[in-house]
């Protein structure tokens, strides 16, 4: 056993301790920086980019790489058996609100620091979980200089260089109001016109069905919400759906989009979510299988959830995906993580982060 955990398991009782869910977006009233601030060992910089969005940045030395890890989490929900802002170790596993996602790792870092690491680069982002990743968009913009980039996240302690992209929106429909009896309403309700659209938006996804990338396959396609008419006797003049949609690499979101709207006309509206790119951004996925072995990690197959990684990538940057737990206890009551995934983290980022 790490003699270091038990620094590391007081580190993630105080990180558990704050509430960063996301929504709402109230990191900075959670305690979080003042807790951070009151340490002795680092100097965090703090980078506020507005609407509850902010950076956390600390560094020392030279370091050749710099590590992101996001502090905000997804909102607690119901079904817990304990208290999702306190600690409980259990059974060899740490329960509590982003002890998977991702705080596990941040208190490794912490754990590093104060045991003495001499050269370092970090940076605590606070807006992930919101699908806007504002953190990581203006940090890029200063262009730091790093050979490469370690993006945290739940990957079981293997490098994760290749998952999907990610692109989010809306598409409105818009119709003519008026009674039901009217045959008009065969053309005329939005409601139909958003059901013709779905059926087109699914054929096109099932379309890429032996698409391929590194064990990926297809387009991964959900019509996630539908709104729209007021009563059976009137033709709907609204209706919308919120739909999103997971790329391979190297295909290109704008053709995919051009393709599902094909079939539309003037009476339909698209507004643009989330939309970036996949990992990796080039489609180039040696030069991150050497980047993973020059780091000595064992590689991961591939993942079909999206990372701020792939952000990194698209500014030019060698970035992977790495970071103690198991996707699979994220996001649902009763987080939780393996302390031995926490024990080989404090091992692996130790070799890493300098």
């Amino acid at each position: 056993m790490n003699p270091d955990l038990d620094l590391c398991l007081n580190h993630l009782k105080a990180l558990v301790g704050f509430d960063t869910s996301n929504p709402p977006r109230k990191t900075k009233e959670s305690g979080l920086l003042e807790y951070l601030n009151s340490l002795d060992f680092i100097d965090p910089q703090i980078q506020d980019h507005g609407e509850g969005s902010f950076n956390i940045f600390f560094t020392k030395g030279s370091p050749k790489y710099l590590v992101n890890v996001h502090l905000d989490t997804v909102p607690a929900g119901d079904g817990w058996e304990s208290n999702p802002h306190e600690l409980i170790i259990k059974n060899n596993k740490a329960y509590g609100l982003g002890v998977c996602d991702i705080k596990g790792a941040a208190a490794c870092i912490l754990t590093l620091i104060e045991k003495g690491l001499s050269d370092y680069a970090i940076l605590f982002s606070t807006d992930e979980e919101a699908g806007q990743s504002t953190c990581v968009r203006e940090y890029i913009k200063s262009r730091p200089v790093f050979e490469g980039v370690i993006v945290a996240e739940p990957t079981q302690n293997m490098a994760v260089i290749c998952h999907r992209g990610i692109v989010t929106g809306t598409q409105e429909f818009f119709g003519q109001a008026g009674h039901s009896s009217d045959r008009r309403a065969m053309t005329d309700n939005a409601i139909h016109k958003l059901t013709h659209w779905s059926e087109n938006a699914l054929k096109v996804a099932q379309s890429h069905d032996h698409s391929s990338f590194e064990g990926l396959s297809g387009i991964a396609f959900n019509l996630g919400i539908i709104e729209g008419g007021i009563k059976p006797n009137i033709i709907a003049d609204h209706a919308q759906v919120k739909f999103g949609m997971r790329p391979l690499p190297g295909q290109s979101h704008d053709d995919l989009l051009h393709e599902i709207n094909a079939t539309s006309n003037n009476d339909s509206k698209f507004t643009k979510g989330f939309i970036a790119p996949a990992l990796p951004s080039s489609g180039d996925i040696k030069s991150l299988e050497l980047f993973a072995d020059e780091l000595g990690l064992n590689l991961s197959s591939p993942v079909n959830f999206w990372t701020e990684a792939s952000l990194f990538s698209e500014a030019g940057y060698k970035a992977i995906v790495f970071g103690p737990g198991d996707i699979a206890d994220a996001h649902q009551p009763n987080e939780s993580i393996d302390i031995d995934q926490l024990d080989q983290a404090l091992i692996n980022f130790k070799k890493i982060i300098q």
